[in-house]
């Protein structure tokens, strides 16, 4: 389902970012993805500092990520409390100021809904000014907390599947008499799932949401397709959680989201 995606044709941005005294108060979550960005048919993975709505409800973003899945080079310069990135190939020149809504296309001023933010080493940029910017087209799933960039001008839907979930424990009778791995090898943990190969090949990293258990992370979690069972079939994936197996009966049947995310 994801493909490979081009870079912008034509955008050059050099990127001041005045960073002195300026820490927003907001913080991306690692470990649930609370806004998604996908380009065309690719959920953009971020290993770390999430993208985050900001006071204005705007998407903010790390550039580095959204801009290197474009297909960007992305330089870095450090000059005391200033950080300065260069993108693309030198078609425009876009410099902003974190915490000020002016900035400058090609030394013509233009006025941002919302500032750009500095945070935790990171420089984020309003998502939406990026796409306007660079002309591309951008679309918001609300349900899904999803913003969809369509770089080669087309619609793209939402890119994930509803699946119907089950959760298991690490009791031997849940795994063919093996205990606690998984049908790789790997001990069973927070973020292994059980999958039917022919419909989410072993090894993929997902992200999943939807679910409601206290014994898994709030909001969502990243997790991996490592193990397989006899009933998992088809658009259905059996999650695994620490407990007992009489505990985890509360679980019950679920319908979650399930994106693939690219390595």
């Amino acid at each position: 389902m994801h493909k490979f995606t081009k870079g912008l044709t034509g955008l050059a941005v050099s990127l001041t970012v005045l960073a002195a005294g300026f820490l927003s108060p907001l913080t991306a979550k690692a470990a649930e993805m609370d806004v998604k960005v996908q380009v065309n048919d690719d959920l953009i993975q971020f290993p770390d500092a999430q993208p985050f709505l900001d006071n204005n409800h705007s998407t903010q973003v790390p550039l580095r990520f959204v801009t290197e899945k474009l297909g960007y080079q992305v330089d870095w310069k450090k000059d005391g409390n200033q950080i300065s990135v260069t993108l693309g190939n030198n078609k425009h020149t876009v410099t902003l100021i974190s915490g000020q809504k002016e900035a400058l296309i090609d030394n013509s001023p233009v006025t941002l809904d919302t500032p750009p933010q500095f945070q935790n080493g990171r420089v984020y940029v309003p998502l939406r000014f990026l796409s306007n910017t660079a002309g591309i087209p951008i679309q918001w799933d609300s349900s899904s907390k999803l913003a969809i960039l369509s770089n080669d001008g087309q619609h793209h839907a939402p890119d994930y599947q509803v699946f119907e979930s089950t959760a298991y424990s690490a009791d031997p009778s849940e795994n063919g008499g093996y205990g606690a791995f998984d049908f790789l090898g790997n001990r069973l943990s927070i973020g292994t799932v059980a999958v039917d190969p022919s419909v989410i090949p072993l090894g993929t990293k997902l992200y999943i949401e939807g679910y409601s258990y206290n014994g898994l992370p709030q909001g969502g979690m990243v997790a991996y397709a490592t193990d397989t069972g006899n009933s998992i079939k088809g658009n259905r994936i059996d999650i695994f959680i620490p407990g007992s197996k009489q505990a985890l009966r509360s679980y019950g049947i679920q319908k979650i989201k399930v994106y693939k995310l690219s390595e």
